[in-house]
């Protein structure tokens, strides 16, 4: 009887062959799964970025803005009924989100930095009742297309909201809301 003490090259090949199936099969669920992370991630930091743009507003620190979203002077107000507020979350050029949030905040969960994006506030309240009911959208790009180009309510907001390799933000000066172009409204900026 021979005594074996390793392996033939044939269950050498026999493994290496299955253990590369493996891999082949693995790797998309884990590419799915990592996308899925990084856009729950988005979706996260979003909902931050909404309510820090919501303390910002509510402690004066929003300024009204000129058309190159640089600051013109003047505390932002909230919205009148049936208008918006705009808050452009680059001043001029610089990005104020890292001022905004606690960690991060210039780059997204896809490793690009933020170039474009703004929270807007919608007063829907009743002008007959005196009331005010705001709702907070957003929209937020980053420099390799990945985010959210056209607002989306905070309330509603979720992963398949979370584009890839989107072209572009709005541009700012067409803002819409449920398909409708909003022009009552407040330019602003945040103040560091």
């Amino acid at each position: 009887m021979k005594n074996k003490k390793g392996f033939t090259l044939i269950e050498l090949l026999a493994v290496i062959v299955i253990l590369g199936i493996l891999m082949i099969a693995a790797i998309p669920s884990i590419s799915n799964a990592i996308t899925k992370s990084r856009k729950d991630t988005y979706v996260t930091n979003a909902k931050k970025i909404i309510d820090a743009a919501r303390t910002s507003m509510a402690s004066g620190e929003v300024v009204l803005a000129n058309e190159n979203n640089q600051v013109a002077g003047g505390i932002c107000q909230y919205p009148d009924h049936n208008k918006t507020t705009v808050i452009n979350l680059f001043n001029g050029s610089e990005n104020v989100l890292p001022y905004l949030l606690e960690r991060g905040g210039a780059k997204s969960s896809f490793g690009q930095t933020y170039k474009a994006g703004y929270v807007i506030i919608y007063n829907k309240g009743s002008e007959a009742n005196h009331t005010d009911y705001y709702d907070y959208y957003i929209s937020l790009v980053d420099n390799g297309g990945n985010g959210i180009s056209t607002p989306i309510k905070e309330d509603i907001l979720e992963r398949k909201d979370i584009q890839t390799s989107i072209a572009d933000l709005n541009a700012s000066n067409v803002i819409k809301i449920d398909d409708e172009t909003i022009t009552n409204r407040y330019n602003c900026v945040i103040q560091k």
